[in-house]
């Protein structure tokens, strides 16, 4: 794929911006600095590390410490650290998960339980953590037992039973610690019952659309919304992704519904970025088609519409970024393309008749098109037969490379054009199409697919997956009755 120019990313600057956070927050203790204190037996003099989960796919090293050969190790620095989940890697694959709230502490463990044999002191956040592990480990460790062994159901109930009795218990007694807040953030929302008696399929199908609207209604009760300290741990992006991947209709219409119903709950500053960013970035470059116009929503609405929570040059980015994708989205008229064919008449979207027009940007460099195209004009019996005409577009402005390509490919039978015309009175050559600008052409090659009056119906479609797109909107049409 030849790739001319980047399109604007939110994973460039969006996440820049938002990695900001870590730099700016402070610890709400009135201690300046932090000290830590460890000690790990087993894993002899090597590098130990200190870092922060940002969402569930990033860590930031905030500190790295050298072990001694009794496995003593500290992490000290003047500045706090931003509260959230951490973790302390000391081996290869080998780490701990440990909470930072108070920033003065110390533990001891070894390699051969790092769990089980942890001792903490000054910390009553990760005490109450891996007392919780510790206990939930080894309940679990024998429920597995009697259920393999297909014990009495009544035991197994019973043991159950006494695990969410010890879960209720330690909630309460820690509510007011971080910890509780992030344990309770793993557990799925409870379904009531269904007060009505399942008989009929009928019962069945509203069975099914309670269990799945209370769940999805009630997705984020378990989680504060508007906690900072979730951003660094794995948990909300989990949830953002699990939500907006399983729970939310894949059309524009119900994805900007669901994110602004989602944000309206947010007030807190920096959950509110990152969410942002998250939804923004996940329908930016969507392999669904048509998914963004949501990505331009959340553009309009939440960047450009709130640009305290920016910088000036995220929001102006987006802004241009808006600007080349609104005229492209699903159901807009393609803009004009005026170019010559090879025997220099003029030749325009809009005077090529069809069912569907098929635009193929290509360049005539470019490898992937190399591939490409051949696997394009080998459905030329499929496209005559559903009476799909092809413009194929050369955005590189060179006559005899165009040609060759042409001929190389065998591409007579379709539309060819090319952005290159004479001006009559000066005879010079000149250009009138800016294909990124008006087009989103940042590589190539790049299938736009257009109804009869020349209405975006399907872009960036994979050249094999052109049949199996032209088969899902017929039917689609179908099920609307508009065809």
């Amino acid at each position: 794929m030849k790739v001319f120019l980047l399109a604007f990313s939110l994973m460039l600057c969006g996440l820049g911006s938002i990695a900001q956070v870590d730099k700016t927050l402070k610890s709400s203790s009135s201690d300046s600095g932090f000290l830590i204190k460890g000690k790990i037996k087993g894993i002899g003099q090597t590098e130990v590390y200190l870092a922060h989960y940002f969402g569930s796919t990033q860590q930031v090293i905030k500190d790295t410490a050298q072990a001694d050969g009794q496995g003593n190790f500290v992490f000290q620095g003047k500045e706090n650290l931003p509260k959230g989940l951490y973790l302390i890697s000391f081996l290869k694959n080998k780490y701990l998960d440990v909470i930072i709230g108070n920033t003065n502490f110390s533990f001891e463990t070894d390699t051969l339980d790092p769990i089980n044999h942890i001792k903490f002191q000054n910390s009553t956040e990760n005490e109450a953590f891996f007392s919780f592990q510790k206990e939930m480990g080894s309940r679990y460790v024998g429920l597995r037992k009697m259920e393999m062994e297909k014990k009495d159901p009544a035991q197994i109930a019973n043991i159950r039973k006494e695990i969410m009795q010890y879960q209720q218990s330690w909630f309460e007694k820690n509510k007011s610690l971080f910890v509780s807040k992030l344990i309770r953030a793993t557990f799925n929302p409870e379904i009531p019952p269904f007060k009505k008696k399942v008989i009929s399929s009928k019962d069945s199908t509203e069975l099914y659309q309670y269990q799945f609207g209370y769940y999805k209604k009630h997705f984020f009760d378990n989680l504060d919304l508007n906690d900072e300290r979730f951003i660094r741990t794995p948990f909300l992006q989990r949830k953002l992704e699990k939500y907006f991947e399983d729970l939310v209709v894949q059309q524009p219409d119900s994805i900007i519904k669901d994110a602004d119903r989602l944000l309206a709950k947010i007030k807190n500053r920096d959950v509110r970025r990152y969410v942002i960013y998250k939804i923004s970035s996940t329908y930016e470059n969507s392999n669904i088609v048509g998914t963004d116009a949501a990505f331009a929503h959340m553009g309009e609405k939440y960047y450009v519409g709130e640009p305290a929570l920016w910088d000036t040059v995220t929001v102006r980015q987006m802004k241009e970024r808006i600007t080349v994708l609104k005229p492209l989205l699903i159901g807009k008229k393609l803009p004009e393309l005026i170019l010559s064919d090879p025997s220099g008449k003029r030749l325009m979207t809009s005077a090529i008749p069809g069912e569907y027009t098929l635009v193929y940007f290509y360049d005539p460099d470019c490898s992937h098109c190399k591939e490409e195209t051949p696997k394009l004009m080998a459905q030329s019996t499929y496209f005559k037969s559903k009476k799909i005409a092809v413009l194929a577009t050369s955005i590189a402005r060179n006559k005899p490379q165009w040609t060759s390509f042409i001929k190389e490919y065998k591409m007579e039978s379709v539309f060819n054009g090319i952005d290159i015309h004479v001006n009559p009175k000066t005879g010079k050559e000149e250009y009138y199409t800016d294909f990124l600008r008006t087009f989103d052409i940042y590589s190539t090659p790049i299938i736009y697919i257009l109804d009869r009056n020349k209405k975006i119906i399907g872009k960036k479609i994979p050249t094999d997956k052109i049949q199996d797109f032209i088969s899902f909107y017929e039917n689609r049409q179908k099920e609307l009755g508009l065809k």
